[in-house]
């Protein structure tokens, strides 16, 4: 296991990652952590007792590096408050979006896109819970929050404007264990 700080426009959150869980999911997240990836980037996604999530970003040329990584093998680790995948449309299609999940949900996890990477160590559980959740779910679910085509093409500029109370994790670094 590893540790990883994510510092969040609402303090530090820190993630227990878990390479035994999904051993592909967890050597590209840290690889996106060592390559600075998760710099300023929004939390696009927050919906109230469900997830957040992290990880659209506008330059294109950064976000091009990283091709979808395969799956790894359902291990049965359930998905519970706190727990931290990858966001994913399907098979194989799991590159640098993460969910980090507000509650416990029985039905996911059943499938090997879906299978965790880590979880919020117990001391962040309550800066987890403090960023913001108001917004709502994205356009693509229903919802009235950020759309992540929107950020995508204009960058945190888009979300500044039009969603001034998003969080944003303002880095993201290893932390000695």
């Amino acid at each position: 296991m590893c540790t990883v700080c994510l510092k969040t426009s609402k303090g530090d959150i820190k993630l227990r990652i878990v390479p035994s869980w999904a051993p592909k999911g967890a050597q590209r997240f840290l690889q996106l952590v060592t390559d600075e990836y998760y710099s300023e980037v929004a939390i696009y996604r927050s919906v109230p007792n469900f997830l957040v999530q992290f990880g659209v970003i506008s330059d294109q040329e950064k976000a091009a590096k990283y091709e979808p990584i395969q799956d790894d093998y359902i291990r049965g680790v359930p998905i519970q408050d706190g727990t931290v995948c990858f966001a994913a449309a399907g098979p194989n299609t799991r590159t640098s979006t993460v969910c980090i999940f507000l509650g416990e949900y029985t039905q996911l996890g059943g499938n090997p896109w879906e299978t965790p990477i880590g979880k919020v160590c117990p001391e962040s559980m309550d800066t987890l819970h403090q960023l913001y959740t108001g917004y709502g779910d994205m356009p693509q679910c229903g919802g009235t929050g950020p759309d992540p085509i929107k950020l995508e093409a204009e960058g945190n500029d888009y979300i500044t404007r039009e969603f001034p109370l998003c969080d944003f994790i303002k880095s993201a670094t290893w932390v000695a264990n």
